[in-house]
């Protein structure tokens, strides 16, 4: 089977909910307009370990009709797996969504899928599903100004990846107690050989990670606040830098 670039996008906890689209006719008018242009898509099912290449052949209130795969067998398959999740791109923007429902049905007299509306989908700006996973040897550190009784230095932690949208954090420094809600302002990233970015942010999500050794680790989702136009020009610089470095161009 061959590779396919509509691939799953993952969030971290809680992340996703800021993409998420809920309104029942909005989410019908996008996917028949996906329908009407006749946009390649990729039902994901079996743990994911499977998928098939489709269209979205209608949509209306009640649900979908989809283009089944080549294959007997695993249309059959897809049509057993309780969790199937598509994906599609529809004018610049990654659109996806699950259902836990899927059978085999008639459209124009042709054997077709079909699903439930989905309840929500989530649809993603280029610019706001690309995430830079920091090199280990970048050693980039964000430091963030505690809210204390006292005045102390600013706690330095480890990025471990970075976007226009946020970055990833890993506490594992003893100094650091970060609170899931709170937001910390006047905090700095020095992105070498780019400057100084300066911004907001607010800690999404707080979640611990077992290493196969068994050291635990805590780590933390922020979303950047505000963030002003300079310092986003700086942020996109820097992780448009460092793709090209890593894809080896």
């Amino acid at each position: 089977m061959s590779k396919t670039s509509l691939t799953i996008e993952k969030f971290r906890d809680g992340e996703e909910s800021k993409y998420l689209i809920k309104s029942p006719k909005e989410i019908q008018l996008t996917l028949h307009a996906i329908a009407q242009k006749k946009l390649p898509a990729v039902i994901y099912f079996n743990d994911e370990q499977n998928f098939i290449k489709t269209t979205i052949l209608a949509a209306n209130a009640n649900g979908i009709w989809l283009d089944v795969g080549p294959s007997a067998d695993e249309n059959t398959l897809l049509t057993g797996s309780a969790l199937i999740t598509f994906v599609t791109m529809y004018q610049g923007a990654k659109v996806q969504f699950t259902c836990h429902q899927i059978e085999m049905a008639i459209y124009a007299a042709h054997p077709a899928f079909y699903c439930p509306l989905p309840a929500n989908m989530v649809r993603l700006q280029r610019r706001d599903f690309f995430r830079l996973t920091v090199p280990p040897d970048a050693h980039l550190k964000c430091l963030i100004p505690l809210k204390t009784a006292m005045p102390v230095q600013p706690s330095e932690v480890t990025i471990m990846d970075i976007s226009v949208g946020g970055i990833a954090l890993v506490c594992s420094e003893q100094s650091v107690n970060l609170v899931e809600g709170e937001t910390y302002t006047d905090c700095r990233i020095e992105l070498p050989d780019i400057g100084t970015l300066i911004a907001t942010v607010q800690v999404k999500n707080l979640f611990e990670v077992t290493s196969p050794g068994g050291i635990v680790t805590k780590h933390a989702g922020c979303e950047f606040v505000h963030m002003d136009g300079k310092m986003g020009m700086l942020l996109q610089r820097y992780v448009s830098i460092m793709q090209s470095k890593l894809s080896g161009h």
